[in-house]
């Protein structure tokens, strides 16, 4: 996991994994995203992370954005944030005390093919975020 960058005026980013935490559930799926990689449910895992750990050009994006970013599971998001709207994996935004809103749904996120997409998607969206009040 990438560790939290420093807090902007602009939205901290969550990003959500499909898959749930914990490490026998992590070896889990760490075998799934290996043995079969066509059926494994979790597009931002396969996009992001190779099997030695984030991909550096994607560790270098989020270090890059100036913004705080979490990276959770699936499960923890839902007992962390039980009023957001909950389909994985996703990208939300939340300005701290507030239920975070969706900034890349699942099926955008699933839709993006290569890393170079999703992170012009991120990009795009964050870019595209309205003027702090």
């Amino acid at each position: 996991m990438v560790p939290l960058q420093d807090s902007s005026p602009m939205s901290d980013l969550i990003f959500v994994y499909a898959v749930d935490g914990g490490l026998f559930n992590e070896i889990t799926a760490y075998a799934h995203k290996l043995l079969s990689p066509r059926t494994y449910p979790c597009n931002l895992c396969t996009l992001t992370h190779g099997p030695l750990g984030a991909r550096p050009e994607w560790a270098q994006f989020i270090k890059g954005l100036g913004v705080k970013t979490e990276f959770i599971h699936r499960d923890e998001f839902a007992g962390k944030y039980p009023a957001a709207t909950h389909s994985f994996p996703a990208v939300y935004r939340s300005k701290g005390d507030d239920t975070p809103q969706v900034l890349i749904s699942s099926e955008e996120l699933n839709a993006c093919r290569d890393l170079p997409s999703f992170i012009s998607l991120v990009r795009e969206r964050r870019n595209s975020e309205p003027a702090p009040r």
